[in-house]
């Protein structure tokens, strides 16, 4: 069977999806062409590309080849407490990759995509992002991802998946370190993976798409029309978009401080010092 052995977890608007554009570039590595099945997510709220059948599932990976790497990246398990234990059981072999940026900056980005996407109806940021009134939450098709100060939280859910994935097993990778020099960060968690790090693989989003585009072709024409109709083509659109709010620097300063609070045990969870840029 040809069963995925990395997961690239999380957080949301962090990278994942750049990163996992390049994975899928790579020979050695063959990505799902379904970006975030959260199969291994069944205590989050099911989203419109939400995997829940295992056959549906494998079929995700039935045409891998001899790929060394075989992937799959759900930004949503990261808060997920059955997806570590679930990924251990299922997916002995499995390396486990998050990327996480300044979790004040993380929230502000989120906030903006759900504005964008109608997830967010709240326009007043502070509103938002500091009080989680409730009554927004029955127009939202994703709740769960309007808890900013929760989601903020990072050194919780990472010491869940360090709990399961020790040591060399999961890779904690900054936003800002690896898109300062995304090649050399390639390279990196190329060796890693053992794989062949000269492999040269486009961090820009149009020749990525067009790198990969035969084979997620190839990958799609494999599917069942019930998956094929999980994948959302206005998607990277609406991610890419860019900021249209100001947020007041007082509201930045608040959510920076409340990062810090929550995040006492970040060292120890990530295998890494909190950023002093953070």
């Amino acid at each position: 069977m040809n069963s995925p052995n990395l997961f690239v977890v999380g957080a949301p608007r962090c990278g994942t999806t750049s990163l996992f554009a390049a994975l899928k570039q790579h020979p050695d590595v063959y990505a799902s062409v379904l970006k975030e099945p959260h199969f291994h997510a069944p205590d989050l709220p099911a989203q419109p590309h939400t995997v829940s059948d295992p056959d549906d599932y494998a079929r995700l990976f039935a045409a891998a080849g001899d790929q060394r790497i075989r992937a799959e990246a759900s930004v949503w398990y990261l808060y997920s407490r059955e997806a570590p234990v679930r990924i251990a059981r299922h997916h002995p072999d499995a390396r486990i990759v998050v990327l996480l940026r300044n979790p004040a900056d993380m929230a502000i980005s989120l906030y903006e995509l759900y504005l964008r996407t109608g997830n967010e109806a709240e326009t007043d940021p502070e509103s938002a992002l500091l009080r989680a009134g409730q009554t927004r939450f029955a127009t939202s098709y994703f709740p769960f991802g309007l808890h900013y100060l929760q989601l903020m939280d990072f050194a919780t859910p990472l010491a869940r998946w360090r709990a399961c994935f020790p040591g060399e097993r999961m890779r904690v990778v900054l936003f800002d370190e690896f898109y300062r020099a995304p090649e050399a960060g390639f390279r990196d968690l190329a060796q890693w993976l053992g794989i062949d790090p000269e492999t040269a693989v486009s961090f820009d989003a149009r020749r990525a798409r067009e790198a990969v585009r035969m084979t997620a072709m190839k990958q799609l024409r494999e599917l069942p029309d019930h998956l094929r109709r999980k994948l959302n083509p206005d998607a990277s659109r609406l991610h890419s978009g860019k900021a249209s709010m100001a947020i007041p620097a007082t509201l930045r300063a608040r959510l920076r401080e409340h990062a810090r609070e929550v995040n006492a045990g970040f060292a120890a969870a990530a295998a890494r010092p909190w950023p002093q840029a953070w």
